[in-house]
């Protein structure tokens, strides 16, 4: 089955709807959350390349004044250690399971990755064994190795019971105290069979802290004139306090990674990514004109079951204009099925070739030019002067039907009068030309 998953944000012209649909709402430190069976084997190389880890289960979002949102629960509690915290870093913690593998990851978009005195980085745990009788600490943070800034794993539990990886993101210099690095990620296994776990699914009890130092450089003194440091935990800070994950015997939900509906020269062209597939047959494209009533205008093949991002299109041929609705009904081999979320794209009649008096104008030094067009076409705008010179070119490449907007900068001119021809030619070859004057002063 495809479960299928989405997060909405709304464009002009272009929809991508994603919801939840088989989990609860996210709350504010949740006593439990379920780790699902991942579907694809994990390298432990601190990545996150796996398309298990891209489905969207419940995971725990670290983030000061942190909001519950989709499957993004909140932690416990917080604190800033060394004010003043002004960087709303992000840490998501996600969880999968393999058997008695419990794989825990850490994906940041941290923009200052170092180190507070020991406390760098990165994630703090501790977890008791089966009985409850033993606890023991990981550490999978930045630190420093022969000198060098690196990620290290530290733990004291017995040897084979956890290994850990810690990922600095192209682009990101670990101690650099500049607000340029693009974050990191990290992985951690526990082998829950070596802490006497005789049921993979069994609860399993831990606590996790989040590291995040910000505007320390190499040596820089934790309590010196520079740097600030913010930690949050799931549980409790140093222990005492615990929190549950459940494993689960379900394989993680496939993910539906994006759905959209784009309007088109002959109609509206859907577009759908999945991270991964299982037992996929195909998918029904259904078409509403009042999101209550749908009809099936096609049939997609699925891929079947595969671990590898595919990508899917549809075009509905349909030039009448109006608000539509689309969703998608996906259909496993054995004939189970199930809806998307529906995404929404009003088609917009027929528009007039049109070139709209520039605005401002008089202007100094940018202004901005309307244009309409009624089918797609390859446009051009020129900008000549009062003697018929061409000065500049504010656009030459293809635009879609309807309603435009081009920014020109007219920095490198001189103050004067000037004239802005739209050149125009659709896909059956019909060309249309107007002019206009703007005044630049300056």
């Amino acid at each position: 089955m495809l479960k299928l998953h989405y997060k909405l944000a709304l464009f002009v012209l272009l929809i991508i709807v994603s919801t939840t649909q088989i989990h609860s709402q996210a709350v504010v430190d949740p006593a439990t959350l379920p780790v699902y069976n991942t579907t694809t084997s994990i390298t432990l190389d601190g990545q996150l390349n796996e398309a298990s880890w891209a489905v969207d289960v419940p995971y725990l979002m670290f983030k000061k004044d942190g909001v519950p949102t989709g499957n993004g629960n909140t932690p416990t509690d917080g604190v800033e250690v060394k004010p003043p915290y002004t960087e709303a870093s992000t840490t998501k913690v996600k969880f999968l399971r393999s058997g008695f593998n419990l794989y825990i990851a850490l994906d940041s978009d941290d923009k200052q990755v170092c180190r507070f005195d020991w406390e760098g980085d990165g994630m703090f745990m501790k977890i008791k064994n089966f009985s409850g009788a033993s606890e023991y600490e990981i550490k999978n943070y930045v630190g420093v190795v022969a000198d060098v800034p690196a990620f290290v794993f530290e733990t004291n539990a017995p040897a084979g019971v956890t290994e850990g990886v810690g990922y600095a993101k192209p682009g990101t210099t670990i101690y650099d105290s500049t607000n340029n690095d693009n974050g990191y990620s990290s992985e951690t296994v526990i082998h829950l069979d070596q802490l006497g776990y005789t049921d993979p699914l069994a609860p399993v009890t831990l606590m996790i802290v989040i590291f995040d130092p910000d505007n320390y450089s190499l040596g820089a003194p934790a309590w010196g004139p520079n740097g600030n440091f913010y930690k949050q935990w799931w549980g409790s800070e140093w222990g005492g306090t615990y929190r549950i994950l459940q494993p689960q015997a379900a394989d993680v939900p496939v993910e539906l990674t994006s759905f959209l509906a784009v309007p088109v020269a002959k109609g509206v062209e859907l577009r759908w990514s999945t991270a991964s597939e299982t037992n996929n047959s195909g998918f029904e494209v259904q078409r509403s004109m009042d999101n209550n009533s749908f009809a099936t205008l096609s049939f997609v093949d699925g891929r079947g079951t595969t671990s590898e991002k595919t990508e899917y299109s549809f075009i509905d041929i349909n030039e009448i204009s109006g608000l539509y609705y689309y969703r998608l009904r996906q259909i496993d081999f054995d004939g189970k099925s199930e809806f998307s979320q529906t995404v929404q794209v009003d088609v917009q009649a027929p528009v007039n070739f049109s070139l709209s008096q520039n605005y401002p104008n008089p202007f100094n030094p940018s202004t901005t030019i309307s244009f309409g067009l009624p089918a797609a076409s390859q446009v051009q705008i020129v900008v000549f002067d009062m003697l018929g010179r061409e000065v500049a070119t504010v656009v030459n490449k293809d635009f879609a039907q309807g309603t435009h907007q081009v920014v020109f900068d007219a920095s490198s001119l001189s103050s004067g009068t000037y004239v802005y021809q739209l050149n125009s030619v659709d896909n059956n070859g019909a060309k249309q030309t107007v002019a206009k004057l703007m005044t630049l002063l300056k």
